[in-house]
């Protein structure tokens, strides 16, 4: 399944698009640092490493149980973005609606302006094309142009407790999707 916008296309994110992959993640190292909270290398990241991580998303997304893309300029030269649909952990399904996914992005350190167009498109992609019964963005505090991009979108947004989630996250959910944790 792909996104096609005016701006972007979403693709599959595969290992045959490793130097995209890779050229964007090491062109945004303040991006990456703050979207992974610290827990994704950036310094001494090499290709090799980048190749293993991609095919590890490509035998998640052909097996359907997580859906990583790359979003790309529409001449296929320049890697904009990163989106993963993963299936929410364990301990936070009774906050969420069953089968919704949990989507995460991160833009090219270069390209945040384009946040707000990512934001959106994912969003309709999501309730119009995909099987789900809805979806949670989650984000960090940190992640400016995402967060006023999600508000935007007039979703609603959470803290869940740190005994649920130690991370700070933020979960961004349609407002009539009104399931409280369990």
């Amino acid at each position: 399944m792909e996104l096609r916008h005016d701006d972007f296309h979403a693709v599959p994110l595969t290992t045959a698009l490793a130097e995209l992959d890779y050229a964007a993640y090491m062109a945004s190292p303040d991006v990456i640092r703050i979207h992974s909270d610290g827990r994704w290398p950036v310094d001494g990241f090499t290709l090799d490493q980048d190749l293993a991580q991609l095919a590890g998303h490509e035998d998640d997304h052909r097996a359907g149980r997580a859906y990583t893309f790359a979003l790309l300029d529409p001449a296929h030269t320049t890697s904009l973005c990163c989106l993963y649909l993963n299936p929410v952990r364990e301990r936070l399904r009774g906050c969420f609606p069953a089968g919704a996914p949990m989507v995460t992005f991160w833009i090219r350190q270069d390209r945040q302006d384009l946040a707000t167009t990512v934001a959106r498109a994912v969003h309709e992609w999501l309730l119009t094309a995909w099987p789900f019964p809805s979806h949670v963005f989650r984000i960090l505090p940190g992640e400016h142009a995402s967060r006023v991009a999600l508000a935007g979108l007039g979703l609603r947004e959470r803290v869940l407790s740190p005994a649920l989630e130690p991370r700070p996250y933020l979960w961004f959910q349609p407002d009539d999707v009104r399931v409280e944790c369990t």
